[in-house]
């Protein structure tokens, strides 16, 4: 396996199918949730409280975005580069928001099938890709909502998207949903240390006792 100069993995042949690949006891923690819901803020204040417990991996997500952007602290990949690192297998799950690509590195997968439990925000069109890929039973979604309210008043404060752009998002937001197994949940409509502390709880929660449909937490 090789790395790109970006710090992506891209193994040099990647089978079409693995075999005998699921992971005995990982996890794998899928955060969605609409635009201005609070996922960032809750992902970096779980990392900063769990950063001692080495069970947990938040990896950074390869993103179309030049470093030093605003937002997350993401491996930076040019966008002409993004597709063949694709097509090499350098990304567990792919997909595209917004103008941009982003990708979850391959590592991921080995990281779960070594047990450990690996938390990452992506769109809810990769949940089943994921569990195709990592086995029901190890994927937990985490489904961040909030009211309409809460929505308008954090996009607005954000200051990213004009008042078009914020219509369109919460327009979106309201048909926003998760189905499957291993959903939970999470009302992200307090204050951030409540979020935060909910957001902990959603991910520590014993995957056994997880039920096959959403709960809410």
């Amino acid at each position: 396996m090789t790395k790109a100069p970006n710090g992506c993995a891209m193994p040099d042949e990647v089978p079409d199918e693995m075999p005998g690949r699921a992971p005995k006891t990982g996890l794998l923690i899928l955060v969605v949730g609409p635009s201005g819901v609070g996922k960032d803020s809750l992902l970096d204040g779980a990392r900063e409280r769990l950063a001692t417990a080495e069970q947990f991996c938040f990896p950074r997500r390869c993103i179309t975005r030049a470093a030093g952007s605003i937002g997350e602290n993401h491996i930076p990949v040019r966008p002409e580069d993004f597709p063949s690192m694709a097509k090499q297998g350098a990304f567990l799950l792919s997909w595209q928001a917004h103008n941009l690509f982003y990708g979850v590195p391959r590592h991921v997968q080995d990281d779960v099938m070594q047990g450990k439990t690996v938390i990452v925000n992506v769109s809810r069109g990769v949940i089943n890709d994921a569990r195709s890929l990592v086995g029901t039973a190890h994927v937990r979604v985490i489904n961040i909502c909030a009211t309409a309210e809460v929505l308008r008043q954090r996009l607005e404060s954000r200051g990213r998207e004009d008042r078009y752009d914020i219509a369109q998002r919460l327009a979106r937001a309201s048909a926003y949903q998760v189905e499957g197994p291993n959903v939970i949940e999470l009302h992200n409509d307090a204050d951030l240390e409540t979020g935060i502390r909910r957001f902990i709880d959603a991910v520590q929660h014993r995957q056994e006792t997880v039920p096959s449909e959403s709960r809410p937490v």
